[in-house]
């Protein structure tokens, strides 16, 4: 075989790659329902599901939805809000879809839910009060400590229930964002909360509090959230939702989702988001 046999026989395998490949994306977004306006999509700051470095968008969360801007083939209107203002937005009609949010039955009523990640909450723990507290039952009894929660953010059943008991002793400080809140630990202001590990990794190396505290699990019997993305009804239908979630799932049968969250975690961390 010549090399020039050999140099066409390479240029008729990567056409016929290259076809296939677009031909399976053309099939993944069969059916999308584009609709006539852009998508408003809202992305939130949060560890490293989503951040801003040099102007640039980083994070789990803006690599999933380029991912899936790209084989939709729809027009999109993004932009960074907070947390709070989405959920209102997303519930008056005024944003159409956000991304890794927690479906629950009050949410349920405005919008569908396409998972690709399940997140667990760990308690991040000042060292200065990590051996006399390692449970949630431990730091419970302790009345002077104070816990920091961000404002209307959901954690799982048991912790949730924790969270109100500890609310009614008045020894929760929420705040708006998870960054001021390990801001509040790191100056003392509060002992521990509760993270999952892509959003404490990146908020203990900004912050330089990777010696300053110890990560305990307080419910080993819970195995974490799902999240997704979020649809509003206002815009999407069951079937447009049925056509995204199909688009998630092609993300995490193809591999794509394991590479990107390989990119911003260890494997055994990356390995635990996929369990959804």
């Amino acid at each position: 075989m010549t090399h020039l046999t050999r140099f066409l026989r390479f240029l008729a395998l990567m056409a016929l790659a290259g076809g296939w490949l677009c031909a399976s994306m053309a099939a993944q977004a069969v059916g999308i329902n584009c609709g006539d306006k852009p998508i408003r999509l809202a992305f939130y700051e949060y560890g490293n599901l989503y951040y801003q470095d040099k102007q640039q968008a980083l994070g789990i969360d803006k690599d999933v939805a380029d991912e899936l801007m790209q084989r939709s083939g729809c027009r999109f209107d993004v932009q960074e809000m907070a947390r709070a203002r989405i959920w209102a937005d997303l519930a008056s009609g005024d944003l159409d879809m956000s991304v890794s949010g927690i479906e629950n039955p009050e949410r349920n009523k405005f919008a569908w839910f396409a998972h690709y990640l399940r997140m667990k909450n760990y308690a991040v723990v000042r060292t200065d009060i990590a051996r006399q507290v390692q449970t949630a039952a431990s730091f419970l009894q302790q009345p002077r400590l104070q816990f920091g929660a961000v404002r209307a953010f959901k954690h799982g059943v048991e912790q949730d229930q924790w969270l109100d008991a500890l609310r009614a002793a008045q020894r929760v400080q929420d705040s708006a964002n998870a960054q001021t809140l390990f801001k509040k630990l790191k100056e003392g202001r509060i002992d521990a909360l509760f993270s999952q590990p892509p959003v404490y990794r990146k908020y203990l190396q900004d912050l330089g509090l990777q010696g300053q505290v110890v990560v305990q699990d307080w419910t080993p019997s819970e195995k974490g959230v799902a999240h997704g993305l979020i649809l509003a009804k206002s815009r999407f239908s069951e079937a447009d939702a049925r056509q995204w979630q199909a688009l998630v799932t092609g993300l995490r049968t193809d591999g794509t989702l394991k590479r990107i969250y390989n990119r911003y975690l260890p494997a055994d961390e990356a390995a635990a988001l996929l369990d959804f």
